[in-house]
């Protein structure tokens, strides 16, 4: 099969996230299973990235504008005239920037097929936004990701959490457009050694935002200062609210305490998680979750809130701890009591390793969007 995937940014652009690394691998499982594979990235003007990779890249213009996702529009001047001269079987779209997909696969025969990552999406269409101009305005790009969405034959999500959040959103009818296909992970998480230190030292990372639960996580480190003085705290990531949170270290006397090292490599995360105590991520909600699995995988334990897709992936007091969301108490209380017992978060991370070894592999994942992809051509 001839497959395009498109998503927005690159794994190597300073936009990059989760998603693109995620497009990147799942193209990588599908040429390994005999398919030939397209991706379109976008990147900045000034960007040039010297790389190898198995499949064929095609780059659009980023535009790196919060209120409106113009990247639709290079998006849409890239695909089109690619998806005119490739006939592709399949177009794949995982982000807004899909938004003209459907009517480019009408176009050329394809397929169309959408992977939600979003932890959200209105419940009406653009008119029935217009109603609140000025909420509409603020939040257009979600509404474009609706449009992305409703519009595709087939639409993937990486957890159950998500799918509900799409029937709920655009009703029951899509029930049977919906398919849960777990991802893979970076399989050298699996081959990370723990080296534990003395120090009680917790890790997290992410993008640094609101929605991560950061806000609680710096709140608890003030009251487990108090039981557990050596304790320490990294946050890798960057995000529009990484200099609040720094203000708020300050604020609170733990600039001593709490680093922010911005983004870090796979492998120096890695490092990191290999000499940390556990692996923090106190998010308000999450459509999948993928620090938290990568931590799993490289067995350092895991203590996550009770929030979106979390759950389907943590067993509470099994392979892992569950605190409740946006609760600083519940979390100091539960951090306190899982560093004063390291030997038993040990054995969660030796059972939750073996869980995503079983559960998260990208040969598995495109398997089964291969199997996706056909039966839609057969319809």
């Amino acid at each position: 099969m001839k497959i395009c995937l498109t998503v927005n940014s690159s794994p190597w652009s300073k936009f990059k996230g989760g998603g693109q690394l995620a497009v990147h691998q799942l193209a990588c499982a599908l040429i390994d299973q005999g398919q030939e594979v397209h991706v379109v990235y976008s990147k900045c003007k000034e960007e040039y990235f010297d790389i190898e990779v198995p499949y064929e890249i095609h780059w659009a213009r980023h535009h790196d504008i919060a209120t409106i996702n113009f990247n639709i529009f290079s998006y849409c001047s890239v695909l089109r005239p690619l998806a005119a001269k490739e006939q592709f079987d399949v177009i794949h779209g995982n982000a807004e920037e899909a938004y003209f997909s459907n009517a480019i696969a009408r176009e050329t025969g394809s397929d169309y097929v959408f992977t939600f990552h979003a932890p959200h999406i209105p419940r009406t269409g653009m008119l029935g936004g217009l109603i609140n101009p000025l909420r509409f305005m603020k939040s257009i790009n979600t509404y474009l990701l609706r449009g992305a969405v409703s519009s595709a034959q087939r639409i993937v999500t990486f957890s159950q959490f998500s799918r509900d959040i799409i029937v709920t959103a655009l009703g029951n009818n899509f029930v049977d457009r919906v398919e849960v296909v777990s991802p893979g992970i970076d399989p050298s998480w699996l081959e990370v050694k723990r080296n534990c230190v003395s120090t009680p030292h917790l890790l997290f990372w992410g993008r640094i935002e609101e929605e991560k639960g950061l806000t609680e996580l710096l709140k608890s480190m003030k009251k487990i200062s108090t039981k557990v003085p050596e304790a320490k705290l990294t946050l890798v990531g960057e995000g529009t609210q990484l200099q609040g949170y720094k203000r708020m270290v300050a604020d609170q006397g733990l600039s001593d305490r709490v680093e922010f090292p911005g983004w870090l490599t796979t492998q120096a995360i890695q490092q990191l998680a290999a000499k940390c105590s556990l692996g923090v991520f106190p998010s308000r909600i999450e459509s999948f979750g993928l620090s938290v699995v990568e931590a799993m995988a490289g067995g350092l334990p895991v203590l996550a809130a009770c929030a979106g897709a979390i759950p389907e992936n943590v067993e509470d007091g099994i392979t892992g701890t569950l605190i409740p969301k946006e609760n600083p108490n519940a979390l100091a209380g539960a951090l306190v009591k899982a560093l004063k017992d390291p030997e038993r978060q040990e054995v969660f991370a030796c059972k939750a390793r073996g869980v995503v070894r079983q559960k998260f592999s990208w040969n598995v994942a495109a398997s089964k969007m291969i199997k996706l992809y056909k039966a839609l051509r057969k319809e």
